[in-house]
């Protein structure tokens, strides 16, 4: 069979770029169709075939291949690559696609070419627009770019346009439509119970409880989330609201940490291994900055919000928490991007509570990926060390499946998690209205035999009515038992029961 590599695939094996993982192979062959696993291959006749030269085979790759900053990046470290990219700009200084790679070299190396010539010819956009959701551009004059990457060459945060995500008008409406039929002071009631399940829900996510005071400490922190800038800062308060005193952080993290079973050498069982704490300091200096890019692109509210809380977490620059933190980010987005504010919360945890395997199946996709080129070690006492320069494996990561996700949990959680949550709150309401005319007790026993009614399908237990309803007489807690048949039965969902 005469296959032939070309573009990032020629490359790759070239330039022995054993650490690459590329999802797109493309080859010269007399076949239709060439199957290999987990990569996309695509075949050309034999006329595309570009020259054996590594500023050859990228002009190809730039022009038919999906963008692959990390491979770009790990070719430019090569010898004498700079020197041919240099010759190539000498020879033809108005050739696009020459421009575009001595552009992507400073852009990812942070080093200058030395051009002999001024360049020419039109400005071109480094990413294709049609293609890729993008930054607003800044003119780059040396190679006459436009810079619209949302990115900066030590981070980038990019993905491709989708019909399938979920729009900001779309957005909003479904949102309007969710709390139809309701009465302003009721949604308004109705908000800070949203965003306290959303703080529930993303504490059951990791698995863990959070007490009262810091549930309500938490939920002041996402009602108060336009009020000042993100920053470093902001983020370690926030975190600490989550977790106990003696646990609390000052900075980021300057451990080694890794995600997995907890037990001693348990190589096998270890899902990620975030990075070095010197990297994870670098990566978050540089997620503020590409943040604001993020922010300024004209990707949908909810795929910023992906992007920004997928790539926080696998930078995971703390010892603890960082789920929690990825999805404040979530939301502290959404609020800036005007898409839902303070009269309004969208409880996209309690989505990914529903969908939590799929939630860690998007995650799992990249970090095992990542997984393939880390070298570790982990000591009889559970102490993990990692061996080499790893940094680049974090910085160009791929989130359409984020995005996607994010999108898809965002028009479950307004087309049906929402307004069955409106209606449990106005079911309870209905409920404790009822009982208080009826029943002579306190706004608390009444309230709590609401909620014991609306947690166990209209059944006050036994055990609650000789413990926390002991004083309460039978005749009365039969009688809120009545009442919640009653009122759901008029209701118009009798799911909720």
């Amino acid at each position: 069979m005469n296959q032939n590599k070309i573009g990032l695939a020629w490359i790759k094996e070239q330039f022995i770029l054993d650490d690459i993982k590329i999802d797109t192979e493309c080859f010269t062959a007399k076949i239709s169709s060439i199957n290999k696993e987990d990569v996309q291959c695509h075949l050309y006749p034999e006329s595309y075939r570009p020259k054996d030269t590594a500023v050859d085979q990228l002009k190809f790759a730039l022009k038919y291949e999906p963008l692959n900053l990390r491979c770009l990046s790990d070719l430019f470290k090569k010898p004498d690559v700079d020197k041919a990219i240099e010759s190539a700009l000498v020879l033809s200084p108005s050739s696009k696609y020459n421009r575009l790679i001595g552009f992507y070299y400073e852009f990812l190396t942070k080093k200058s070419l030395k051009t002999q010539k001024l360049l020419k010819g039109n400005y071109v956009d480094a990413v294709n627009k049609d293609i890729y959701y993008v930054a607003p551009s800044i003119k780059e004059q040396k190679f006459r770019v436009n810079n619209n990457l949302t990115g900066n060459g030590m981070l980038t945060m990019l993905i491709h346009r989708n019909e399938n995500l979920l729009k900001d008008d779309e957005l909003k409406l479904l949102l309007i439509e969710s709390v139809s039929g309701y009465p302003v002071e009721f949604i308004d009631r109705a908000t800070r119970y949203l965003i306290s399940k959303e703080t529930k829900s993303s504490n059951e996510i990791e698995a863990e409880s959070i007490s009262p005071n810091k549930l309500i400490k938490f939920i002041f922190a996402l009602e108060t989330i336009n009020d000042e800038e993100l920053t470093k800062e902001k983020l370690i308060d926030t975190l600490n609201i989550i977790k106990e005193k003696h646990y609390h952080e000052f900075d980021y993290r300057y451990e080694q940490n890794y995600l997995g079973d907890s037990g001693f050498n348990y190589v096998g069982s270890i899902d990620y291994v975030t990075p070095k704490p010197s990297d994870a300091h670098e990566l978050m200096d540089e997620w503020f900055l590409v943040r604001n890019k993020v922010l300024q692109s004209d990707m949908p509210s909810l795929a910023k919000a992906a992007v920004l809380s997928s790539s926080f977490v696998f930078i995971h620059p703390f010892m603890d928490g960082n789920g929690r933190i990825s999805r404040y980010i979530m939301q502290d987005t959404l609020y800036r991007m005007g898409v839902i504010d303070k009269q309004y919360s969208l409880p996209l945890s309690s989505g990914i509570l529903l969908e939590l395997r799929k939630y860690y199946d998007v995650l799992n996709e990249k970090s095992q990926k990542i997984m393939k080129y880390v070298d570790f070690h982990l000591d009889d006492n559970g102490k993990l060390t990692v061996k080499g320069d790893t940094v680049d494996l974090y910085r160009h990561l791929s989130f359409d499946s984020d995005a996607l996700f994010l999108s898809d949990i965002a028009k479950k959680v307004t087309k049906e998690l929402v307004p069955e949550e409106m209606e449990r709150l106005k079911l309870f309401d209905d409920i404790f209205k009822d009982l208080k005319e009826n029943i002579d007790l306190p706004n608390k026993d009444i309230s709590l035999m609401a909620t014991l009614l609306m947690n166990n399908k209209g059944k006050i237990s036994i055990k609650k009515r000789k413990g926390v309803l002991g004083h309460v007489n039978a005749e009365s807690l039969d009688y809120a038992e009545q009442v919640y048949k009653e009122t759901l039965d008029d209701s118009d969902d009798g799911r909720l029961g």
